[in-house]
């Protein structure tokens, strides 16, 4: 059973090295490795950890941002963008990632932030849009290429 919580300082080295892991599985387009400097800006209310016995096995990330006026979020609306998450492959069946995104969605909403968008350029779209429909997310576009 792994623990959720707020990432610290201490973890950005595994966080780096699970960041490392994601892009080397070659599952999403274009995924280079988040670098140290970068997820220290994320240490806060958006940057949750699951941690077991064997050390942190997942991440979270998230960003606060004000609409400019889209087309599923109103002008002036704060929403959270869910920038990343991942959890080591041994673990993925554990429901972890539910976690992680419950996490952080109840982080927002005691915010007062009730509106969310997630992109993904995942390979396996299909895993990834039911996963997100089962956290109340709706498909807003589809881009494709060939």
């Amino acid at each position: 059973m792994a623990t959720i919580r707020q990432a610290a300082q201490r973890d950005l080295p595994r966080v780096v090295e699970l960041s490392a892991l994601w892009a080397a599985e070659a599952i999403t387009y274009g995924l280079a490795a988040t670098r140290e400097e970068e997820l220290q800006a994320y240490i806060g209310d958006y940057f949750w950890v699951a941690e077991n016995e064997m050390g942190v096995i997942g991440y979270i990330t998230g960003s606060v941002h004000e609409s400019e006026g889209l087309a599923v979020l109103p002008k002036g609306e704060l929403y959270l963008e869910i920038d990343e998450v991942y959890v080591h492959p041994d673990y993925r069946s554990d429901k972890i990632g539910h976690t992680l995104v419950d996490s952080l969605l109840q982080t927002a909403e005691a915010n007062g932030i009730v509106r969310s968008t997630v992109y993904s350029a995942s390979k396996q779209w299909r895993e990834i849009v039911g996963f997100y429909e089962k956290h109340g997310f709706q498909m807003w576009f589809v881009q494709m290429y060939r």
